[in-house]
């Protein structure tokens, strides 16, 4: 079963939708944190939007999740976990409000990054024990969790010409998003391409799975 571990964006859209629904928390353990954390710092209204909407970083905005065919969308919602400093962990179908929090905000005493670490990474062999994860986020937030008894993490490297990219969040959107239309395997990862990115190749480290992929410059 793969899990795709997609970044947090403290850049958020203000936009409102009364109608979002009730689909919100992910593990019903953490809610009651929470929604204590939500009460802590929600000052304004409590208007929902879907985190697929709501945030605005690079990485949401280039995966357009809002044109994606419905069993796309539906497949990255299902398969997808996004670590958050208010709520713990999201879907990018869960309804939050406007609260542009850091990792680094205050509370209880620590940050919110530790706050949520203690939390989270007890819980990680019942997220990814077996699982393959992708992983589509930053070292701090991937650190939130224990990922050793995960049956193989996959990470994206990217060159564009000989330079490599630091900044890989729009990639890692494309790379996502042609995964999900494609419905590829772990041994078909070979086949991604987008613009003029294709797979240079694959390097096996342990648990590991590097792949490597190339532009010509052309592109982004």
């Amino acid at each position: 079963m793969f899990v795709f571990l997609l970044p947090y964006s403290k850049r958020q859209s203000r936009l409102k939708l009364k109608d979002c629904g009730n689909n919100r928390f992910v593990l019903a353990g953490l809610e009651p944190l929470a929604l204590a954390v939500e009460r802590s710092f929600l000052k304004g209204g409590d208007e929902l939007l879907p985190v697929w909407k709501r945030f605005k970083s690079p990485f949401w905005e280039s995966l357009e999740f809002w044109v994606l065919p419905p069993p796309v969308a539906q497949f990255i919602d299902e398969h997808s976990l996004v670590p958050s400093p208010v709520y713990g962990i999201l879907k990018p179908s869960s309804c939050i409000p406007y609260l542009p929090i850091s990792w680094q905000e205050g509370y209880e005493g620590k940050s919110l990054y530790t706050f949520w670490k203690e939390h989270l990474r007890p819980l990680s062999s019942r997220l990814f024990e077996d699982k393959t994860v992708f992983l589509f986020a930053g070292k701090k937030e991937l650190s939130l969790f224990d990922l050793r008894k995960a049956k193989r993490l996959v990470k994206f490297t990217y060159y564009r010409k000989d330079q490599k990219v630091k900044n890989p969040s729009k990639h890692w959107a494309y790379t996502l998003r042609y995964i999900g239309e494609k419905r590829l395997e772990l041994d078909s990862l070979h086949k991604i391409n987008f613009y003029d990115y294709k797979v240079e190749r694959i390097e096996e480290k342990g648990i590991l799975l590097e792949v490597v992929m190339r532009g010509e410059g052309g592109y982004i």
